[in-house]
């Protein structure tokens, strides 16, 4: 099992600065990067090529933004990614009327090259979901994925994400920062002998969270 879990929100939205969106969206709940948000995510991806560090693994949410975020990061680190619909966007059915359509797997496949489809959801979210709800599904796909993995991971996802992912290891939120483009870094207390219960072994601790010192 993995002793560090890297995770990242994605980058800047289309949506978030056009103000016509809705008008000419072909699927408004899934916007891709500005590009602004293209060069945020390629940034993190040269942080982690020029400080050496690698991956066993990179899972994505499969909304465009995050497909798109860890595109960048993975063709920098020389790494590929797989899609993992248990780490996706909040199910908030103030947001939403119904699930919110993304695009299919072997459409964003032929799209980005780095992309792996060799890999089965872990976690299916539901339609809709409270935020205790979608939290506690992140947290619940972070352990799968952890317990699966030998090396450190990487997670790209939403702002809900981040909060999962540390509250899923950690078990609380203190101290989650979830800034675009933001790197947290979540790290196995060596020095704590509690199992889990729950597929890890020991505790965990967070290490760092929202950084943008690559921006």
């Amino acid at each position: 099992m993995t002793d560090t879990v890297w995770a990242v929100r994605h980058g800047e939205r289309r949506d978030s600065v056009t103000d016509d969106w809705e008008a000419v969206a072909e699927r408004v709940h899934d916007p891709p990067l500005t590009e602004l948000g293209r060069w945020a995510a390629w940034r993190v991806g040269r942080r982690f090529a020029e400080s050496s560090v690698g991956f066993d693994a990179v899972y994505a949410s499969p909304f465009t933004r995050t497909v798109e975020t860890a595109a960048e990061i993975c063709r920098e680190i020389d790494a590929t990614f797989r899609l993992e619909p248990g780490l996706g966007e909040h199910r908030n059915a103030d947001w939403f009327d119904a699930e919110p359509e993304t695009l299919p797997r072997e459409e964003l496949a032929a799209r980005f090259d780095t992309l792996q489809l060799d890999h089965e959801p872990l976690v299916t979210p539901s339609f809709p979901e409270s935020h205790a709800e979608a939290s506690a599904r992140v947290g619940e796909t972070t352990r799968r994925i952890v317990a699966r993995e030998a090396g450190p991971v990487l997670l790209v996802g939403h702002g809900l994400t981040i909060g999962g992912v540390v509250d899923g290891l950690v078990g609380s939120t203190a101290g989650v920062e979830a800034p675009l483009c933001g790197l947290t870094r979540v790290e196995r207390d060596a020095t704590d002998d509690r199992g889990g219960g729950d597929g890890t072994d020991g505790g965990w601790r967070l290490d760092s969270s929202g950084d943008t010192s690559h921006l």
